[in-house]
């Protein structure tokens, strides 16, 4: 716990890998968790290997302290007509995969090292099971892309991918990186009542703590956020100390890489879906009372990245700006869900995902899509029990996996949604085959 993960030593005699394996400890409380969860899991093509297919390798989103690689959400057998290879896997989440103390003692960004462990794993073996090693596509969802973007400027992943796929996540999304780490420690150890200013005696109590009790004050933690949706997640990446005793995945803000020209200049396809916020808005359980906060408080429609005081004359013009802008000055409730959700959307996703898409196309091929697509397998949307046409935050990932986890009664031969489906299928493989 809080170190850097390591290469599994391997097995001397054959070990039977038919099954999943444990997925790591989230509020999600699956059944088989564990903290020893670094498995990864691989499709391919039922024909001979020859170690010369391209490779698809996805890292799932869940706000980094949710989800898994399984294919409850993520089984991959419809890519295979398309002859790739799909590597799926679970990396560590919440403050058992991005604690830091902003120091030496946590430096942080475990969940991020997992990822990078995983890269080196396909390096190493994905031949074996017919992929190309020297055509790896990376592929991340929400918090994934996000991921899929800060690995694109690491200084630990050159020669690990080839190209890269981000869909709804961007570092510059607001709840996508920590600038202050030492915060949300502070307020977990506090509420475990681990009285400990000195930050390696913090990290070693922290370690001898169930992690079912690190799970539960981490979402007493969220639950309290500063902005409701629109403000950084308690645990997530963030930059590392120079002088962390492990590897440095980010040693400076992802701005300060970009502008430096420090990251891989690999062809990317990047995009978000229309009404992307609708899944967090309309969750009473997710986000209560929200019409009424943002009544209450306008200066939360003020970005939190142009540091702009609350209160002041500039703060008060971009608020009334943006209210009149979207719905036209009205008091927000859930007859304005359409107009609201527009700029959650574009607040919460688009502008991080288009200042992202803009940045690295000044030096790499860089491809955006905007998903609206509506059909029978928008799976995310239809238990919200929305009538707006359009399509919510993952939908479009229905469109690529097999979601198990959803599926209560199969697709209609003859539904449309099926043949956007292969579409996709095709326009996202042949990228991972030709970039």
């Amino acid at each position: 716990r809080f170190s850097d993960p390591e290469p599994h030593p391997g097995w001397a005699d054959e070990r039977d890998a038919s099954t999943h394996g444990a997925t790591c400890p989230s509020s999600n409380m699956i059944p088989n968790e564990s903290e020893d969860c670094l498995f990864l899991n691989v499709y391919t093509p039922l024909s001979p290997a020859g170690g010369n297919r391209p490779v698809l390798v996805f890292i799932h989103g869940g706000g980094y302290s949710a989800g898994f690689g399984d294919e409850g959400l993520y089984g991959s057998q419809y890519f295979m007509t398309e002859d790739v290879v799909v590597v799926t896997f679970n990396y560590r989440l919440g403050v058992l995969g991005f604690f830091s103390t902003g120091d030496r003692a946590a430096a942080g960004n475990w969940g991020l090292k997992d990822c990078i462990m995983a890269l080196r794993w396909v390096q190493d073996h994905i031949a074996a099971f017919g992929g190309d090693a020297g055509s790896v596509t990376i592929y991340g969802e929400s918090a994934g892309a996000a991921i899929i973007h800060l690995l694109l400027i690491s200084p630990l992943t050159g020669g690990l991918f080839h190209r890269a796929i981000a869909s709804s996540g961007s570092p510059f999304n607001s709840w996508a990186f920590q600038p202050n780490p030492v915060h949300y420690a502070k307020r977990l150890v506090e509420a475990l009542d681990l009285e400990t200013t000195d930050t390696t005696a913090m990290v070693a109590a922290l370690r001898l703590v169930p992690y079912s009790a690190l799970i539960a004050q981490q979402e007493k933690v969220f639950a309290s956020a500063t902005v409701p949706l629109l403000g950084p997640v308690d645990f997530g990446p963030v930059v590392e100390p120079p002088d962390a005793p492990g590897l440095i995945v980010l040693p400076r803000t992802p701005m300060e890489l970009i502008e430096d020209g420090a990251y891989q200049t690999v062809p990317l396809l990047t995009g978000f879906n229309d009404l992307e916020s609708i899944l967090f808005i309309v969750r009473e359980d997710f986000t209560p009372n929200l019409y009424d906060s943002f009544n209450a408080n306008p200066h939360y429609l003020v970005p939190m990245a142009w540091n702009i005081s609350e209160g002041s004359t500039a703060a008060n013009a971009i608020s009334n700006a943006f209210a009149q802008f979207y719905w036209q000055g009205q008091m927000l409730g859930p007859e304005l869900l359409e107009q609201f959700s527009w700029y959650m959307t574009d607040a919460m996703f688009a502008i991080g995902v288009l200042e992202m898409a803009k940045l690295h196309s000044t030096r790499t091929p860089v491809y955006v899509y905007h998903f609206t697509y509506d059909g029978d397998l928008n799976l995310y949307k239809k238990p919200l029990g929305v009538s707006i046409p359009g399509a919510v935050h993952a939908d479009e990932t229905c469109y690529l996996f097999d979601t198990k986890t959803f599926v209560t009664e199969p697709t209609p031969a003859a539904s449309h949604a099926l043949t956007v489906r292969q579409r996709m299928l095709r326009l996202w493989s042949n990228f991972a085959k030709y970039g």
